[in-house]
């Protein structure tokens, strides 16, 4: 049993890492649910819990491991009660949260109750006191509106360059709101998520193009490249410059705080914490479609 035991705190904890990984690429869409402890984010803290776990297994350090486990369900208890009281789950964190539980009971044991309690309450006075979260993406430079066609349908698409499910959507996307412009079926505004951290400079350079010439056929062409660039991971400002120019895209910087604030208040009216995501308004209803499948049906709808 003790060899079992042992096996188990070896694989668990690489289960956790594995599950963080995942959330970090996403699933069928990337979530926005942030949080941070002295601006590191809980993504890395969570690796680090997990390879501390890990080393304390190894090293057989049985009071530290469980100190270490009741702990970190004190902040579980927190982050469970942030994401109820949101009403914004991740199911990757709760999965993960479920990992932790099960390596708390298998390595419980009643002689440490007291040693159990005192750090449960220190994990989760500790997240009480320091925790940073937020469950809405905000954008964090003014840009211009990105606005194209007529009709009677709104409809509203929020993406993220370096959301897979995003970059698979986005030909089907290309497509389908091409017809419904070109036809005059809706009006269509492009919100850039930040759901990852280099977005917001990728959302930025999409409307300093769009400044430099606010075209629609040539902001779809612009997106297509945009894509293509987050998929090579160019993440420094030089190179993605760079980049455009190679690819004979113009680009001019401009401050449309105004326009800026409104984009915000699009992500905070739809309720937005997760790409790919479309809001479609026909003058009186209006319907949030989220993931590829959900929002390919919807647009084909229009058609």
């Amino acid at each position: 049993m003790t060899d079992k035991r042992h096996i188990a705190n070896l694989i668990l904890p690489l289960a956790g890492i594995a599950i963080i990984l995942y959330y970090s690429v996403c699933g069928n869409s990337c979530a926005y649910l942030k949080g941070a402890i002295f601006g590191l984010d809980l993504t890395y803290l969570g690796i680090g819990f997990a390879s501390l776990l890990l080393i304390l297994t190894l090293l057989r350090r049985e009071a530290l491991r469980l100190f270490l486990l009741s702990a970190g369900i004190g902040t579980e208890i927190y982050l469970i009660w942030f994401q109820v009281k949101s009403g914004v789950y991740c199911p990757y964190c709760l999965l993960f949260a479920v990992v932790l539980i099960v390596l708390f009971v298998l390595n419980f044991r009643v002689s440490k109750k007291l040693l159990v309690a005192i750090a449960v309450i220190l994990g989760l006075l500790f997240f009480t006191l320091f925790f940073e979260g937020t469950t809405r993406p905000v954008l964090a430079d003014p840009t211009l509106m990105p606005s194209f066609g007529s009709g009677k349908y709104k409809v509203r698409i929020y993406t993220d360059y370096f959301c897979g499910p995003c970059d698979k959507l986005e030909p089907k996307l290309d497509e389908m709101v091409k017809s419904l412009v070109r036809n005059k079926v809706a009006t269509v505004v492009f919100v850039d998520t930040p759901i990852h951290t280099h977005t917001p400079m990728y959302a930025r350079y999409f409307l300093y193009i769009l400044n430099a010439k606010n075209d629609f056929e040539h902001a779809m062409r612009t997106r297509v490249l945009l894509f293509s660039a987050a998929r090579q991971n160019i993440v420094e400002k030089e190179k993605l410059e760079e980049y455009l120019t190679k690819n004979n895209i113009k680009f001019k910087p401009l401050d449309a705080k105004p326009v800026f604030d409104a984009l915000n208040k699009y992500l905070e009216e739809d309720k937005i914490n997760s790409t790919p995501s479309v809001a479609i308004y026909d003058g009186q209803n209006k319907s949030v479609h989220k993931g590829g499948p959900e929002i390919t049906k919807a647009l084909e709808a229009l058609k």
